[in-house]
């Protein structure tokens, strides 16, 4: 809690409390069965809000994993792409390479003299050997093009099975909604109804500290300690509460209440 709302905690504390002599001889309602059921209504409030807002975050969540799941797919569509193409070049460079066996393979047929056709030989071997390792290469991006195909296969797989888990989690999550709002607007019901048993001055002041804390707002005393910061309550702020008057924790600023043994 912030500097200034505790201050005003203390204030309205000192204010709900004044000296013994100013208090009002009629019995106040009593507070420590109010502010118990308060503080149960509001946890029950602060859990199905939790749950309301969980649903749409894990549509969120799954959401995600299908634009992963999206993406993985066209990465591997285009790896598979490029490696075509590369594959497709190489078979290009081979064929023209072989045409040009079949040149010089003529053109060795018909040599003048000794020295053009060692040229002609030399220039043949050493193109049946750049064939040779183009061959090799066009295996391995064959291969390359079957495991690619391979990891397509599997991410599309996965795409449709992460779309089925989402249009799961969407049915699930609106079939849950409908009745986590209705039981929502239950418990807000319920927490009006609670809320209207407290009066005069006190009531605005509750209602602010509620709705910046929520279900912090109150606290059970454990022992003689506040049970929302644990520290150690003074004897008069105990005597207040066992007293049914509404208190503040000077420490953190929460009312306090006596739960049912």
């Amino acid at each position: 809690m912030s500097y200034n709302a505790l201050q005003t905690a203390r204030a309205l504390d000192e204010r709900l409390h004044p000296p013994l002599f100013l208090r009002e001889s009629t019995p106040m309602s009593s507070f420590n069965e109010t502010f118990t059921q308060l503080h149960r209504i509001h946890r029950q409030l602060g859990d199905l809000q939790d749950r309301l807002q969980r649903g749409p975050r894990q549509i969120r969540a799954v959401e995600a994993n299908v634009k992963n799941c999206e993406a993985e797919v066209a990465q591997a569509k285009e790896a598979y792409k490029q490696a075509r193409l590369a594959s497709d070049e190489k078979q290009l460079q081979l064929k023209s390479r072989e045409a040009r066996l079949k040149d010089l393979q003529g053109k060795l047929n018909t040599a003048q003299n000794n020295k053009e056709y060692q040229l002609l030989k030399d220039q043949m071997a050493a193109d049946v050997q750049a064939n040779s390792v183009l061959s090799d290469e066009i295996l391995e991006a064959l291969e390359r093009l079957d495991a690619l195909t391979a990891n397509t296969k599997t991410a599309e797989s996965n795409l449709v099975k992460t779309k089925d888990e989402l249009a799961k989690v969407r049915k699930r999550v609106d079939d849950q909604q409908q009745g986590l709002e209705s039981e929502l607007a239950r418990v807000t019901a319920e927490l009006k109804t609670e809320e209207d048993k407290l009066d005069g001055d006190f009531k605005p002041s509750y209602q602010r500290l509620a709705k910046a804390l929520g279900a912090d707002c109150l606290a059970p005393i454990e022992g003689e300690c506040c049970g929302g910061c644990s520290q150690v309550l003074q004897p008069q702020t105990l005597n207040l509460v066992g007293l049914d008057r509404p208190t503040f924790c000077k420490s953190c600023g929460r009312l306090l209440y006596l739960p049912k043994p």
